[in-house]
């Protein structure tokens, strides 16, 4: 079952939400908490998969209450509920998923609320190596980068290397619409992972540094940033 935590200190626009949320999804499959403040929010014992935030609110903005939800859950949807444009590259900040501007149309949040939830089978997908005669699973959203070695691959994960005989080609192929980017003639990139990066190299948030080619650089950066607004590539 999907968490879904409504953060948002005016009562009425927060069980706005909360109706917006119960209209547009299948109640047996998600659980929906309301709060009134983002202390009230950091109070919870739950962990949440999705967050709706309202930025301005009394107490703690939702900025803040994004930065500290960030520094212990890497992969929550956070989205923004917000009356002003200014606040969008605070968002970046924190990797928000998106943010809607207020008053809420249903037309636009049903569009980014259904385009959120593809966030999360995308947390299903996985590709298949085979070591030693033996089929294994790694799952896309574990995985930081790929480095080709020879005629081998080296899949990085979040929680070790993982070696065997593949093309780099056909594993750019296999990943194509999972948010993975070739930056280089030997790595493969997942933007998830990225903290940062200039002209030469892109640094992951664990604070490894790989190759990025002076050539795919341009394209790199727009893929990027179209990955932080959630743009269609």
């Amino acid at each position: 079952m999907l968490k879904i935590a409504v953060c948002e200190d005016d009562q009425n626009q927060r069980q706005d939400l909360v109706k917006m949320l119960e209209r547009n999804l299948n109640k047996e499959q998600y659980d929906i908490s309301e709060f009134s403040s983002g202390e009230e929010l950091l109070l919870s014992i739950k962990k949440f998969d999705m967050y709706f935030l309202d930025i301005q609110m009394n107490g703690l903005t939702g900025i803040e209450v994004a930065k500290k939800i960030r520094s212990i859950n890497e992969i929550s949807v956070i989205i923004f509920i917000t009356g002003f444009k200014g606040y969008v590259f605070e968002a970046f900040d924190v990797r928000a998923f998106h943010y809607i501007l207020k008053p809420v149309q249903e037309e636009k949040f049903k569009e980014i609320l259904r385009s959120a939830l593809t966030q999360f089978e995308k947390n299903d997908k996985f590709i298949i190596t085979k070591i030693m005669g033996n089929l294994n699973k790694i799952f896309i959203k574990d995985i930081l980068y790929i480095e080709s070695e020879q005629r081998k691959l080296k899949v990085h994960t979040t929680y070790n290397v993982i070696e065997y005989y593949y093309k780099i080609s056909n594993m750019e192929h296999e990943l194509q619409g999972c948010d993975f980017f070739r930056c280089h003639k030997s790595y493969i990139v997942n933007l998830k992972y990225v903290q940062s990066f200039d002209s030469g190299s892109i640094t992951l948030r664990n604070c490894e540094k790989i190759y990025l080619s002076k050539y795919k650089s341009a394209d790199f950066s727009r893929k990027f940033m179209y990955y932080l607004k959630n743009e269609e590539q």
